[in-house]
């Protein structure tokens, strides 16, 4: 099978390719570990032992850029922010707890963030009703001018929350970024799952099975 590449531009505007598989390599490694994990649970419950000492554990603190390494925010909490959308509607990420968020930062004059963008829109259309949230935010220094004439252009075709950095706080010095698009994948505990570089196809029947996957891990309502 021939190989595809996800699409990236750096941060001066320039578009540059990075490799990938036809099918994305994180995909099939992360449904791989859902199965795993789900035959895990099973073997442990049918193990008839006396349960172990608890353990009390402190929970632990948001991540800050000073306490994260470059590159290594999988497995670890996700830097809290707070940014405005452009409607100037505050978002807060420590909100979402309880939900799988998709966190995609992005720019207008980035042709491969706006050849994903679409797919965006589609997976966001098809979680509507579940723990699920999209958040994209555009790192245009131009802020909301820029915004709004992209969204002129493309009146009604994106309707999940744009959120502004233009300042490029939360992506640069939170998130460590280096390109557009780049994607995180929140889980309902507050911790990053999956970080994505590159343009990808979000409702690609194997990326709406990864998600299903991380919404059946979510605890009840409540119980977060």
């Amino acid at each position: 099978m021939a190989a595809s590449r996800a699409k990236v531009c750096q941060m001066d505007g320039d578009s540059s390719m990075s490799q990938s598989q036809n099918s994305p390599q994180w995909i099939k490694y992360s449904l791989i570990s859902l199965a795993l994990l789900a035959l895990g649970v099973g073997f442990a419950m049918k193990l008839k032992q006396s349960p172990p000492a608890s353990k009390t554990e402190a929970p632990s603190a948001p991540a800050t850029a000073e306490s994260i390494d470059a590159g290594s925010l999988e497995g670890k909490t996700a830097p809290e922010f707070k940014l405005k959308r452009f409607d100037g509607q505050e978002v807060n990420l420590a909100n979402y707890r309880g939900k799988i968020v998709f966190l995609n930062f992005w720019a207008t004059w980035c042709d491969p963030c706006k050849e994903e963008m679409p797919s965006m829109q589609r997976l966001y259309q098809k979680m509507q009703g579940k723990p699920f949230e999209i958040l994209a935010v555009s790192l245009d220094q131009g802020g909301k001018l820029a915004v709004d004439a992209f969204m002129k252009k493309n009146k009604e075709a994106f309707t999940f929350p744009i959120l502004n950095d233009s300042e490029q706080n939360t992506s640069k010095k939170l998130y460590h970024t280096t390109g557009v698009p780049e994607t995180f994948i929140i889980g309902g505990d507050g911790k990053v799952v999956k970080h994505v570089i590159g343009a990808y196809e979000w409702d690609s029947p194997q990326i709406l099975d990864y998600f299903e996957g991380l919404l059946k891990k979510l605890p009840p309502a409540g119980n977060v």
